[in-house]
């Protein structure tokens, strides 16, 4: 898989296939994702030559801390992340790190999807280089965070490419972003997730390029973008 290849111009199957998988996303994940997937992201890219690529992740972990919940998403598992070097180079991969900062609740929080509650960086591996996408969008969750299995949907989402490689073309930015994802409380895999793609994109790009939303000049700029 190289991005190149991934991305399909908007034609009418490609419409329908977008209508297909945002219908899925308002119902059961387990009804609309295939094999063992935990989650499914549309990209589109907004630009002068729109276009779609899609995404299933076989591997989701989250943890709470004080002010967020973190999650964590990849289409490869984490012993192929780690098994990355120069003789074993990871040659395509998709890893998405979704920080809920506030949970919508009727009558207490805005429940429109033009709010902000969710600080999104997505790590795209494309034929073995490298680009990192960072925004903002307003997520759903189902289930009770810190005690059990939690679901979230996320629509308007924004993403815009904050650093690459030399030779990762960048096909999507600015992009649309929405999805749907479930993922199990499990803080020590959370834990190995971030230091692994932390380490990662520090190798990648040669400084330090994975933005916590803690950080709140990291935040404003996401919620600038929208």
């Amino acid at each position: 898989m190289t991005l190149e290849t991934s991305m399909q111009p908007f034609s009418a199957p490609n419409l329908r296939a977008l209508l297909l998988a945002t219908a899925c996303a308002g119902g059961s994940l387990a009804g609309c994702s295939s094999g063992d997937a935990v989650g499914r992201a549309e990209f589109v890219a907004l630009g002068s030559a729109p276009l779609l690529f899609e995404r299933e992740f076989i591997v989701g972990s989250y943890a709470t801390k004080e002010s967020e919940d973190s999650f964590w998403f990849s289409d490869v598992p984490l012993a192929q992340l780690l098994a990355h070097s120069e003789a074993t180079p990871l040659k395509d991969a998709v890893f998405l790190h979704a920080q809920l900062i506030w949970i919508p609740k009727p009558g207490l929080t805005p429940l429109d999807p033009a709010a902000t509650n969710l600080v999104v960086r997505a790590l795209i591996v494309s034929d073995g280089e490298v680009g990192l996408y960072g925004g903002a969008g307003f997520a759903r969750g189902e289930g009770e965070p810190g005690k059990e299995r939690v679901e979230i949907e996320v629509e308007g989402g924004t993403l815009t490419l904050l650093e690459k490689t030399a030779g990762f073309n960048d096909l999507l930015s600015p992009a649309g972003f929405s999805g749907t994802f479930a993922a199990g409380f499990a803080p020590e895999d959370a834990a190995k997730w971030r230091r692994a793609l932390s380490q990662f994109a520090t190798n990648a790009f040669g400084k330090s390029m994975w933005v916590d939303a803690r950080d709140a000049g990291a935040f404003s700029a996401a919620m600038a973008r929208r």
